[in-house]
């Protein structure tokens, strides 16, 4: 009997039997092989995994003014994060993260045998890799190939980091959705704290959001995102991380959100924020003779605001900030803006003044017109879709056709959209449509044409704040509008308005810094100048009307008497001024005539506090600054701001000056008549409605100004440690108060001020001096006292100091 017959037949069995069990796991390792050999990160890229890090943009106390970025994200170290995050995360994703080394096998068994139903085979290594380097596939066998690829990573990053580390990584890159990039902005948005700072059950949502944020979205499914958040801390209770008690007590707590939407029309400062990038973009792309970059990357790359992750120190104070917010919205809200309305119901072409021709006010509906988003549209100068303002848009050639770009550039257009005729348009804005529109009670939906919401906006009144420590030249606030989202133009840096009487000082400071005495007697008449021909002489009028008799310089100034003014300015000519304007910051244009002296030149917000402030460091000026630093990512600083400074005018000058300011809050006093007046009075006032924002204590030297036709109200505020600047108007100078009562700087732009700094002087957080000005060694003040006698000058030869 032949028994290789049988053997052979056992032998081919246990072949086949070799070939089924051992062809998994040759297919395994060659799949492996495949995998390990394919493109994978290489030990720099382990090292420093790409990620797009959103900039910070710190308040002067370190706290968070607001982000640039294409993701918002913000990393934080792992002692930074709560540890009930670390818990969570770890009990509900991966309960042996800190015991295998990356790929959890037995986890990988039991996802094969029950399909997944069991829980899956991904650990967080995994799951972090598959976020750094790997990208997602619809296709099953890339997707399976990226599996292993993810194996192999997995394994490299657990030789690369600690087990802290990759946690780290993993929280700090996740997108928990809604802007909320990585564990730092997930609970800033989501609970409006720090991650550190996170509370049990709020860390149990977040991660319960882990496994599938979109489903889990606690804004659209509050139920669904609750029963993942008890799963959560069923399976913490499960793994010894609480007690049944515990667990019981939380499941039964309320969602608790504390939702704050992420955008650049909200939050503190947002004026300022845009600002603050376009300054930094500047001087990002700053280039040297050679043309390297001044401020680059070790590779010599520039550095990028949306992707580098840099931290930006400025110089304002978040409670200042909140105060001058809040002090504009109170004033304009609650009683200038409705005493607006109630003074233009009577116009006939309201909010336009009724000496404005039906002319002009086309021609500015139609510019108004031309320069709205929805114009820009609909002549295909914008993306429907664009978020930022215009001046972010960037046109590229695609197929043909416009195509364009936001800022950052985050992709283009969704789809293109009709280009509608030139003179197809004005119907167009005729004709109502739904929409949105601004009240200082919030948003409201409407159904209104496109030129009538012209004319609605252009009824509200706008206003600009700039606070300045004049000793170092910090800006402390900035509040460049009434609110960013629907008027985006800042009125602290970008308007230049006329600034009227505010610029009066610069005429008696050429005057003071020559000889002349505060206490010197002036007539109150009438003085003119000579015009080139054809032109009539000018002579300029005071607002009141009134003339006649002596008063004194510090009077006049107090008062901002225009006869005295001009009197001033034909001694020592415009050219004089001019000068001594320049020498304290003004940079705009000037010309150097005679009207200068009433301010008729349009200056900034910016420019005027700035030189304002130049009274109360001395007599020098400090260039303002808006930022003190720049880090990079791992905290090496890039750019360090050094402002600038010099000697604008002598300390004597700059004392006697503040000593004349004080008299338009104090009063001033004139020897002829006895009689101590001021255009700031009311904000040492304490009765009435007035009582709100004025009463204030502390010595305080200022300025008021008015515009002609009541088109601009200002006012300056100086005390030692803070200069404050703030211009009311409405965008266009034709829509104003009918009369200078309600018109005026004291009315329009004083309280604002008042409001401001009660707040200030109220928070016993901010250290701020209620003393008065420091004089100078060599200057006693009795002589310039001008309740004193012998103080008064004879004359019109001003006296000159000894």
């Amino acid at each position: 009997m032949n028994s290789n017959g049988p053997r052979q037949k056992r032998t081919r069995w246990w072949l086949l039997w070799w070939a089924l069990v051992l062809s998994p796991v040759i297919g395994l390792v060659s799949l492996l092989g495949l995998a390990a050999n394919s493109d994978l990160p290489g030990t720099e890229d382990l090292e420093n995994p790409r990620s797009d890090l959103a900039t910070a943009i710190l308040f002067s106390d370190g706290s968070q003014m607001g982000q640039y970025y294409r993701e918002n994200r913000i990393p934080v170290e792992y002692d930074r994060i709560s540890p009930h995050v670390v818990d969570a995360l770890i009990a509900t994703e991966d309960e042996r993260f800190r015991e295998h080394s990356g790929i959890d096998l037995r986890g990988t068994v039991r996802a094969a045998v029950y399909l997944g139903k069991r829980g899956g085979a991904s650990t967080l290594t995994q799951q972090l890799s598959k976020m750094l380097f790997t990208e997602r596939s619809s296709d099953f066998i890339k997707r399976t190939f990226q599996k292993f690829q993810e194996w192999i990573i997995s394994a490299q990053l657990e030789r690369q980091y600690t087990k802290n580390e990759i946690i780290t990584m993993y929280l700090n890159r996740f997108d928990w959705i809604n802007q909320a990039v990585g564990i730092n902005s997930a609970a800033r948005v989501y609970f409006n704290t720090t991650p550190d700072s996170l509370k049990l059950e709020e860390a149990a949502l977040l991660v319960g959001m882990c496994k599938n944020p979109a489903l889990f979205n606690p804004l659209r499914r509050p139920d669904t995102t609750m029963h993942r958040r008890m799963v959560v801390l069923g399976q913490m209770m499960k793994n010894g991380m609480l007690s049944r008690s515990e667990y019981d007590s939380l499941k039964a707590l309320p969602i608790g959100l504390r939702f704050q939407r992420i955008d650049h029309t909200e939050g503190p400062a947002p004026y300022f924020r845009e600002v603050l990038r376009s300054k930094l973009q500047a001087l990002l792309s700053e280039k040297d003779e050679e043309g390297n970059y001044r401020i680059a990357k070790a590779d010599g790359k520039p550095y990028d605001i949306y992707t580098d992750g840099l931290k930006v120190y400025t110089t304002l104070d978040s409670r200042m900030q909140h105060y001058a917010e809040w002090g504009m919205k109170e004033h304009l809200a609650t009683e200038l803006q409705p005493d607006f309305f109630k003074d233009i119901g009577r116009k006939k072409n309201k909010p336009f003044d009724f000496r404005v021709t039906q002319k002009e006010i086309d021609g500015i509906l139609n510019t108004a017109m031309k320069r709205s988003v929805r114009y820009r549209v609909l002549t295909g100068k914008q993306c429907p879709n664009c978020e930022r303002p215009s001046r972010y848009i960037e046109e590229v050639k695609h197929e043909g056709r416009k195509h364009y770009h936001c800022e950052p550039k985050l992709g283009g257009c969704d789809s293109y959209w009709p280009v509608v005729k030139e003179a197809d348009i004005p119907a167009i804005f005729d004709e109502p449509v739904p929409m949105r529109v601004f009240t200082w009670n919030g948003e409201v939906d409407t159904l209104m044409s496109p030129m009538d919401s012209i004319r609605y906006y252009k009824s509200f009144l706008q206003s600009g704040v700039l606070s300045i420590d004049p000793r170092t030249g910090f800006v402390k606030a900035w509040v460049g509008g009434i609110d960013y989202k629907h008027f985006q133009y800042d009125h602290v840096e970008q308007a230049r308005r006329q600034v009227g009487s505010t610029f009066k000082p610069f005429v008696y400071a050429t005057a003071i810094r020559e000889g002349m005495s505060p206490c010197q007697e002036l007539p109150n008449q009438r003085v003119c100048f000579e015009m080139p021909a054809p032109q009539p002489e000018w002579c300029p009028q005071n607002s009141d009307g009134e003339y006649g008799g002596m008063v004194t310089v510090e009077h006049a100034l107090a008062n901002s008497m225009n006869t005295i003014t001009a009197w001033i300015m034909k001694q020592y000519g415009p050219e004089a001024v001019t000068v001594l304007a320049r020498h304290m910051g003004v940079k705009s244009p000037l010309d150097a005539v005679p009207s200068l002296c009433l301010g008729v030149a349009d200056l900034t917000l910016m420019e005027m506090t700035g030189a304002f402030a130049s009274f109360a460091n001395q007599g020098v000026f400090i260039e303002p600054i808006i930022f003190t630093r720049i880090e990079d990512k791992s905290g090496n600083t890039i750019h360090d701001l050094v402002p600038r400074t010099y000697e604008a005018l002598d300390e004597r000058t700059a004392y006697t000056m503040l000593k004349m300011l004080k008299g338009v809050v104090d009063g001033a006093y004139n020897p002829s008549t006895g009689k101590t007046v001021g255009t700031g009075l009311r904000l040492r006032t304490s009765w009435g409605n007035r009582a709100r924002y004025a009463n204030i204590k502390y010595p305080t030297a200022a300025k008021t100004g008015t515009t002609q036709n009541n088109s601009d109200g200002w006012f300056i505020g100086i005390t030692p440690d803070l200069v404050t600047g703030v211009w009311t108007g409405a965008e266009d100078r034709s829509v104003r108060f009918s009369t200078t009562e309600k018109g005026q700087g004291a009315n329009m732009a004083l309280p604002i001020y008042g409001y401001f700094m009660n707040k200030v002087y109220a928070d016993s957080t901010i250290t701020i001096s209620r003393g008065d000005f420091e004089k100078p060694p060599d200057l006693d003040p009795a002589s310039i006292d001008c309740r004193q006698k012998g103080n008064t000058g004879n004359g019109t030869a001003p006296p000159k100091w000894d």
